[in-house]
């Protein structure tokens, strides 16, 4: 076994995925199963377009900001009512050569509260990917992820590319709005061994901070193989092998999954994809955990309650569903998935179902629009705390002015509920604005 991880750990700057990136170095593939490298990072509206910058001033009003604290009453702080300021600025797009295709999802921001200073702050978020093919071999993938928020909900977040396999972006990733740190590499090496079949060898590494003491960290690194055969141009099978290694700095915890899933990908007339992933996995977590003492000892010891290490091995079944629909103004995906992750600060490994939907819309001369929302429910493994749900949605619009100058709008809401402790918290960001930005199409944020 020991031998095993080394080789996989050999493997962590490598990431397999599980199809090469659509578009002119990788429609060899057949229908794509989960995009990597340069992916959809940059595309609008499912179309790829060239690099664009913008910056846009805005008015902000944020309901239910919870921050890591409790008032002297020992319940947590929700921080309601904050009007303020917001400057963005970022650039996406792709660049397409003859061999090789650039992604880049930007958007940074500043935001200033007059009223209530301390909650200033600043988000980053930026996606890069890359493809390239250098022969009709031999095919690479990369992609890198960073970033930094206090808010685990709004437009920060926003127009950043994300898949379903993202560690460190997902939308339950942030329990409270604390600063937190992100950073994750991924790279693919993709063996071309005939017209019908392909091999993928690869894995990727990644790391979160968080900047209250009482939340834990994230070091991990994930190796994973696949095998993908076409049964014609429209249909495709295959099967994939991961490990993930997590373990949760500074609190003690750690866990090793392995986990294996069949995969079939299809098109759908010449607009949609479908693809579905099923399978199971095996964790192996330790950790620390609370648990009531003896009478005896409670009473020798002068306390009730005591820490005790654990080791817990448990298998679960897994599984992804992704319906996608690319058209020349409109892009729409849907996905489901259960599946296993890293938690979020307070859950450490868990599982996961979650359910989300989303479609970005330019149909309409000067107009972009877009909507999405989701759902996600998360169970501790190993922990003995109860079950965390959360749901989120947004809506955003740009409008042309002229060439340069737009309108622009968001609304976003989050709900998390922890139902045996009474935990119902919902909060809500608006924003609406203007944006810099020239070009002869409609800016397209969302």
């Amino acid at each position: 076994m020991i031998g095993l991880k080394k080789t996989f750990a050999a493997f962590a700057c490598l990431f397999a995925s599980n199809a090469i990136a659509q578009g002119p170095v990788g429609g060899y593939m057949g229908p794509g199963i989960m995009s990597r490298g340069a992916g959809d990072i940059g595309e609008r509206s499912g179309q790829p377009v060239s690099v664009r910058f913008f910056a846009d001033v805005t008015g902000v009003y944020d309901n239910g900001i919870q921050p890591f604290s409790v008032n002297p009453n020992g319940t947590l702080v929700t921080v309601n009512g904050l009007y303020g300021v917001q400057l963005d600025f970022g650039a996406y797009g792709q660049y397409q050569g003859k061999q090789s295709v650039v992604g880049l999802d930007y958007k940074g921001n500043f935001y200033h509260y007059p009223d209530n200073q301390f909650y200033d702050g600043t988000t980053h978020n930026l996606a890069l990917g890359y493809t390239y093919q250098k022969s009709r071999r031999i095919a690479f993938d990369l992609r890198a992820l960073a970033g930094t928020t206090t808010l685990g909900y709004g437009s920060g977040s926003f127009g950043v590319a994300s898949i379903p396999t993202d560690i460190v972006n997902q939308p339950t990733s942030l329990l409270f709005d604390n600063r937190t740190y992100y950073g994750q590499g991924t790279a693919d090496v993709n063996f071309i061994a005939s017209a019908r079949t392909s091999y993928t060898i690869g894995g990727d590494v990644f790391a979160v901070r968080r900047e209250a003491s009482g939340l834990a960290g994230l070091n991990g690194w994930n190796a994973r193989a696949s095998v993908q055969h076409r049964l014609s141009r429209q249909k495709t099978i295959g099967l994939v092998y991961q490990h993930m290694f997590y373990n949760f700095p500074p609190a003690f915890g750690q866990s090793d999954t392995d986990m294996i899933e069949a995969f079939f990908s299809t098109t759908l007339g010449r607009r949609w994809t479908f693809n579905v992933h099923g399978g199971g996995f095996r964790t192996d977590v330790q950790g620390l955990s609370i648990v009531q003492l003896n009478p005896v000892i409670a009473a020798l010891l002068g306390q009730s309650f005591g820490v005790q290490a654990f080791n817990r091995t448990d298998m679960y079944p897994s599984g992804t569903a992704l319906l996608m629909g690319r058209f020349r103004t409109t892009s729409v995906q849907a996905t489901y998935a259960r599946t296993v992750i890293p938690g979020n600060g307070v859950y450490l490994t868990s599982r996961q179902d979650s359910a989300s939907a989303g479609i970005s819309y330019t149909g309409i001369k000067k107009w972009n629009f877009g909507l999405n929302g989701g759902y996600y429910r998360i169970s501790s493994i190993g922990q003995a705390i109860p079950t965390y749900g959360q749901f989120t949605g947004g809506a955003g619009i740009t409008y042309g002015l002229t060439r340069s100058l737009h309108i622009v709008a968001r609304y976003d809401v989050r709900h998390q509920d922890i139902s045996l402790v009474g935990l119902r918290e919902t909060g809500s960001r608006a924003t609406i604005g203007l944006a810099f930005s020239p070009g002869n199409v409609p800016l397209s944020l969302w």
